[in-house]
């Protein structure tokens, strides 16, 4: 069904609703005919919404695969040292591919990596460039050229926002107020080394076939890079860093879990989880920013409830530090108020939410009854103190990654009650 057609069919559902609840009241209209034309409706309801989920998972399908074939690509030219953005590290390459831009949030570094071997003063000239260009880029610029940002943000229909600078706490952290004497002053602790190319790994493939179909053939393996060697500058920044990219967002964090009623230092946990602080983080899943909003859900839901229409929300708007955290915040909002309320002990709700916030409240319902509802799970839960709430999260959750979720976001909020 095109966007389109189903747009076409809400509004057709909607005002045949508002009419026939119009006519049920000012006549003598059968009970039971009106009941089963409500159910008719909330039909034609589950059709839509079935019809817009599969339409969405298409598209994420469709934008993940242009994604793995855009790493495809990287990998003919820097083999297994191609690296992408992701959740704790952005990287962007030089349109000839032949530079590559590394900002680790997580290690706490920066990376220029050249293919070959160049001379040291051209080698000094690249890295000064790349500083520079980092320390420039505003976030409506940064990873564009990955096909789940790019797609995406032809997809969505949220507003422009005006653009800031990805890491300008880094001029502060140099000493420096211009970008270009920062990028100077951040060189001059670069320390150079030379790594070996070799092919990037095999794929494995998600499902393999029972049986081998008549003339098939092998996966063509993968191409060796035509450089067997990168050169490498690695910056090692301040261990104040990640405090200084804190607060940075503290005003913005305290301004929205005041407004939305969530603890604090869970907001930064969340935060530091996701994204080690990385304002332009991505995921395949897809998620962006530093709180990794998803646009298909966590974002809609928010956008629905506090902004009073359901928008998908594009990466650069994400992208942008206090909309993520105001969107993030939200989501927490919802499913603390909302989707867990049956809940009754704040601190049993609040683990819950946790992990709800990476694998969504019917998986957590799933960790006490082995099914969806939320309503009976909560029963249960209510039942049990919150260490026994804590401990089934943290052996029963569908997920393994949930369940190291909640033991790293209770273990990172004890760090920010102070900040």
């Amino acid at each position: 069904m095109s966007k389109t057609n189903r747009n076409h069919l809400l509004g057709l559902c909607l005002l045949s609703l508002a009419a026939t609840t119009s006519f049920a009241q000012n006549s003598a209209f059968d009970d039971t005919e009106f009941g089963d034309f409500a159910g008719s409706l909330s039909a034609e309801f589950a059709e839509f919404e079935a019809a817009q989920t599969q339409e969405w998972d298409s598209f994420v399908s469709e934008i993940r695969a242009e994604h793995d074939a855009f790493i495809a690509d990287l990998e003919r030219y820097w083999g297994n040292e191609t690296e992408s953005s992701d959740r704790s590290k952005w990287v962007e390459y030089a349109k000839n591919r032949r530079i590559k831009r590394t900002v680790d949030f997580e290690k706490n570094q920066i990376r220029i990596s050249v293919l070959g071997t160049p001379a040291p003063e051209e080698m000094q000239r690249i890295v000064n460039q790349q500083l520079q260009a980092a320390l420039e880029t505003r976030s409506d610029q940064a990873n564009q050229e990955y096909p789940i940002v790019a797609r995406m943000q032809e997809a969505a229909s949220a507003p422009k926002l005006p653009p800031v600078p990805v890491v300008a706490e880094l001029k502060e952290l140099s000493g420096q107020k211009t970008a270009p004497k920062a990028a100077v002053a951040l060189a001059k602790k670069a320390k150079i080394d030379v790594v070996e190319i070799k092919p990037a790994p095999a794929k494995k493939k998600a499902t393999a076939p029972s049986k081998p179909k008549r003339n098939s053939t092998a996966p063509a393996p993968v191409p060796a890079p035509k450089e067997t060697k990168a050169t490498v500058a690695v910056i090692d920044l301040s261990e104040s860093w990640p405090v200084r990219r804190a607060r940075k967002y503290s005003d913005a964090v305290t301004r929205f879990a005041a407004e939305m009623d969530i603890p604090r230092s869970l907001a930064f946990a969340i935060m530091y989880t996701e994204s080690s602080f990385n304002p332009v983080a991505v995921s395949p899943i897809p998620a962006y920013g530093l709180m990794q909003v998803v646009p298909g859900s966590a974002g809609r839901d928010v956008t629905k409830l506090h902004f009073g229409k359901e928008r998908l929300l594009s990466p650069d708007y994400l992208f942008t530090a206090d909309k993520n955290i105001e969107v993030g915040i939200g989501y927490l909002n919802i499913l603390d108020k909302r989707y867990l309320r049956k809940i009754t002990d704040p601190l049993s709700r609040k683990y819950c939410t946790i992990a709800a916030y990476n694998t969504g409240a019917g998986n957590v319902a799933k960790a006490f009854t082995g099914k969806l509802n939320i309503s009976r799970a909560s029963k249960i839960i209510n039942e049990m103190s919150p260490d026994e709430v804590y401990n089934t999260l943290r052996t029963k959750l569908p997920y393994e990654e949930t369940r190291k979720y909640i033991k790293k976001v209770t273990a990172a909020e004890k760090q920010f009650m102070s900040l």
